[in-house]
């Protein structure tokens, strides 16, 4: 069974291709020229619908797992991922998507080997960068985590990206083609 794997954002959607193994990757930048999310929703609609309908003619993906969005703690953020996530999977299903799963950000990524930084590697960071504030110390960690997905990626496919988006995308669907999800 062939399926779509998502990472999406209100800025860009990164996908992947798998069919017993990972067929094909990319990633589509919306470039809104609002600022208006209620705009961004609307672009958001349009490109992924078109994304959806090429990927389904090209490869016949019927199905789709979508990493949920995550836990955020300004409402304004938590809506806009919603209506962009929303957008999103109405118009993959309005263009031939027959079903969507989604899966937490932390499942899949502790199914690769990239659970939350445990203390050691927290302390690690943090002697590494003795003059970095709190909120730096969160960047750098966030960024260790990015860049161990994409190694996880490379590895497993033999491959050399660099895009953390698309290194998701892909994460998400090595979770949901070893869960055997569909």
């Amino acid at each position: 069974m062939s399926f779509i794997s998502v990472d999406a954002s209100t800025k860009s959607i990164a996908f992947a291709i798998f069919e017993d193994g990972l067929r094909a990757w990319g990633k589509v930048i919306y470039n809104h020229s609002s600022t208006n999310i209620y705009d961004k929703a609307g672009v958001i609609g349009k490109k992924s619908g078109a994304l959806t309908q090429a990927l389904i003619d090209k490869f016949g993906v019927k199905k789709m797992v979508i990493e949920k969005p995550v836990f955020a703690n300004s409402p304004a953020t938590a809506s806009a991922l919603a209506l962009g996530q929303g957008a999103l999977v109405g118009s993959a299903i309005f263009g031939g998507i027959e079903e969507v799963k989604g899966v937490e950000p932390i499942t899949w990524a502790a199914h690769i080997g990239n659970a939350n930084l445990k203390k050691a590697e927290k302390d690690l960071i943090r002697s590494d960068n003795p003059d970095a504030s709190p909120n730096k110390l969160k960047v750098i960690q966030r960024e260790f985590r990015k860049q161990r997905t994409i190694n996880y990626v490379n590895k497993r496919f033999d491959l050399s990206l660099d895009d953390d988006d698309v290194a998701d995308a892909i994460g998400v669907g090595c979770y949901a083609l070893d869960k055997r999800l569909f």
